[in-house]
Parts: structure tokens; sequence; C-alpha cells
């Protein structure tokens, strides 16, 4: 950890708009949180972000919280450096809070539950707490389909091309496309069979978006095209043991036998690559490994990241850069790690299967012509060609086969919280810069 001022005033730049120059930044929540979100907006606060809560009670809350000029410069854990700036009231948990890309007119703010929302941050002028200035969260629009029941809404996306535009999932199967201005719904759609846990816009693009859902896939859409989507990736069924209600038994010998029911896990969460349109990862419930999708070869992951020991919670690729993501989950481990490699050997394995199947290919071609000299063919020559084209057959589809499985990569940095992490944020502007929730806790680590 480092040590002296937070800041490096050298520059003239006030503190808000520079990094802490520590490892850990903290702010303790009156509430256990769930899901997080930075600004980007630096004319407020470079380090602002949106917290929720996960409360099984009438209310819930939305708090903006701040980093502030006067904390402390060394780690200490039992101590807050975020001060608390805003916060309104909510009737459900939030599942997912995200500001408004861009520098718009209004500080915008969504959140999603029971309906989508938006809330405008504004300043009151009024001193907070730990140096800051106090805001307020004024309620802009509650949005739902259906007047007379809302379906809740796991997850959205804010278009980063179009920030006019929201994406949201919902456990009716459907993807909803939102126009922010009219606050009106522009198109429904259903994209699973069974709920969409997760949806998001793939890079530099208004158009096309991927969900995941409870049938174990992850597809992709484009807006200008909605009869058609593409199926991206499956998660391979597993096997459970029956439940107690639906219980099957059989007997062997007289003994009791207990039937396996084979089952597709759901897909929970998914996260498109900042900056490489190709790059999707997800997971599975109770999974513990994340797997890197290429949309130019669905199907298979094309890498598969191995580090934790329990379920994944939360996984975000870097904004900085398009091979650095990083995942957290209930064995309190957060894993950052760099594919890289793992995609360099991933592009050696698909040139070393197209230079074997063209050789097989062409031994195959000269074994039924005979063709492997100018001069008469004898028997012993056929047979040792028919003999090479079956060996280099065999090396095609061997190494055809290496492309088809994913390349196992390790985690290149962890840290370890004091409890399960339920969510994490990337820093937009300073990517050096990760906030993972946990508990009523939420710490921003400097990597």
């Amino acid at each position: 950890m480092s040590s002296g001022s937070p800041y490096d005033l050298a520059s003239g730049m006030t503190p808000e708009g520079l990094s802490p120059r520590k490892e850990i930044c903290n702010y303790i929540s009156a509430y256990p949180v769930y899901s997080l979100a930075w600004s980007r907006r630096e004319d407020q606060g470079a380090f602002r972000m949106a917290l929720s809560s996960f409360l099984e009670e009438p209310v819930n809350w939305l708090q903006v919280v701040q980093l502030s000029p006067h904390h402390e410069p060394s780690h200490t854990p039992e101590r807050a450096d975020f001060g608390l700036v805003a916060e309104a009231a909510v009737e459900y948990p939030l599942t997912k809070v995200l500001w408004q890309p861009g520098y718009g007119q209004l500080d915008l703010l969504a959140g999603v539950g029971d309906s989508l929302y938006l809330w405008a941050c504004e300043p009151t002028g009024e001193a907070a707490e730990m140096g800051l200035a106090r805001s307020a969260l004024q309620t802009r629009a509650k949005m739902t389909t259906r007047a007379d029941y809302a379906a809740p809404i796991t997850s959205f996306d804010w278009n980063q091309v179009d920030p006019r535009l929201i994406i949201t999932s919902s456990i009716d199967t459907t993807c909803t496309l939102w126009d922010v201005e009219t606050q009106q719904a522009k198109t429904q759609l259903i994209a699973h069979d069974r709920e969409v846990f997760d949806v998001a816009f793939v890079a530099h693009s208004q158009d096309v978006f991927a969900s995941a859902g409870a049938d174990g896939s992850v597809r992709m859409f484009d807006l200008r095209a909605l009869e058609h989507s593409t199926i991206l990736y499956e998660t391979p069924a597993a096997v459970a043991v029956s439940t107690a209600a639906s219980l099957d038994m059989g007997y062997a010998d007289g003994v009791p036998v207990t039937r396996l029911a084979s089952f597709v896990p759901p897909l929970l969460r998914l996260s498109c690559n900042a900056l490489d349109p190709n790059y999707i990862a997800t997971f599975a419930l109770d999974g513990d490994r994340v797997a890197v999708i290429d949309v130019r070869n669905p199907g298979v992951p094309v890498v598969q990241l191995e580090g934790h020991q329990a379920p994944i919670h939360a996984v975000a690729w870097s904004p900085a850069s398009a091979s650095q993501l990083c995942s957290a989950g209930a064995d309190t481990r957060v894993l950052v790690w760099d594919i890289r490699q793992a995609l360099t050997t991933r592009s050696h394995h698909q040139r070393n299967a197209m230079a074997a199947a063209a050789q097989a290919k062409h031994l195959s071609r000269l074994s039924s012509k005979g063709d492997y000299d100018d001069g008469p063919k004898s028997p012993h020559a056929a047979a040792a060609g028919g003999a090479n084209a079956v060996q280099a057959a065999a090396h095609a589809a061997a190494a055809q086969a290496a492309t088809q499985q994913p390349v196992a990569v390790a985690p290149s940095l962890t840290y370890t919280a004091r409890l399960p992490v339920n969510s994490l944020a990337w820093h937009q502007s300073s990517p050096e810069w990760i906030s993972i929730a946990f508990g009523n806790t939420v710490q921003t680590l400097r990597l």
C-alpha cells in the first residue's frame, strides 16, 4: 500500500478530478449492498458511484456516494473514504443501476426492479458529510409496458452509442427497448424460452445486443432484423438427483435406486467486451468457471477462466483492455484475468487445424488418383500413399478437435474480501480501479 497524501496535487487539479494514491478505499453503508455503478461524469466528481440495497422489507434505498477529499491516506478498514451525498427510497430492491453515458443536460441515473426507473442527480448547494456537497435524486420516470402488471426486470444496459436507448430483460421471457427521452417502449421481443436474466449491448453498436437466460443459452439479436436471432452458446447439460417431491424410485436386488435427472443450468449474467464486439463472458448458476465466447465461432467457449472455488456472482470486462476482465463470487475472491496469451494459443490451434486439413485433403486427392510420382505405380507405393492419407486425416481431426476445446486460463491477480462478493464495477475513466460490494461494505481496489 502507498503512504502519504491520497492525492497528487502537483498538477494543480482539484482533488475530485484525481485518483487517490492508495490501494483500498471503503464505504460502509447502513444497508446490505447489492448493485453498484460508477458515474461517468467527471464534472460532478470523478470518484462517485451509485449503490442499491437489498432488504426484505417494503422500503429499499438508492444511494449516491463520493470519495471525500479528506479521507485517510492509509488503508483503515473501519473508516469510510466515501461519503453519502444523495439518497432515495425505492419500493423494491434494484437488481442493477447505471449512470447515463456521456454528458447530457441532465445527470441521469437508471435502475431496474419491478419497473425501469430514471432519476436526475442534481446538486443542492448544501454541505454534506466529509467535506462533500449534497445532491438530490429527483424521480424522472417510472416505465412499464403494462399499466396493470409489471413483470420483474432482471437487468438492463444503457447504449453507449445512443444514450437515448436502454434495453431491459425480464422474467416474462422478453427484452424491451426503451427511449429515455420519450419514456416509451420502442419494441419488445420474446428473447428466450424461459426467464431472461441479463442483457447487454455489443460494443460500438446501437442495434446489436446479447442476452442470457434460464434456458441456458446466450443469444444475439439485431434490432434491424428482429425476426432472426443467433444462439451463440448453450451450457452443457448437468446431472442432478431428482427432488423428493418427484422422486422416481426403482429397485435393484431389493435396494431402492434414485433416478438421476438431466438439466441445463441457467446462465445468470453476461458481459460484452467493452472494446472488441467479438467477445462475451458468461457464467452459469452455481458455476465456478467463466466461459468466454467468440461470436465468430459460436457453440464452444474459446477461453475458460478457472480459479473460483464457489459460485461466481459477477463478471465485467476492463474498459481499457480488450483482453482483461474481472470476476467475483461466493468464495470471497476477486480475480483479474488476462486472456491475451490464451487467444494467441487459440489462433495457433486454428492455423494448425487449417494447415492439417489442407494437407489431408491434398494427400487424399493424390491417393485416390494414385498420383505420387511420374513413373509406374507399385502396389507398395499406393498402399504407402493411402496410409499417409489416413494418417494425415487423423492428424487433421485431432487438430480440429483441439480448436473445439476452450483454453484454460489462471488468474493474474487475486484479492480476498471478508465476505462473499455480490457485485463489481470497473471505473470507466480510471480503469486501474475496481469496486466490489460484500455485506454492507463497498471497497474500491487499485490494480
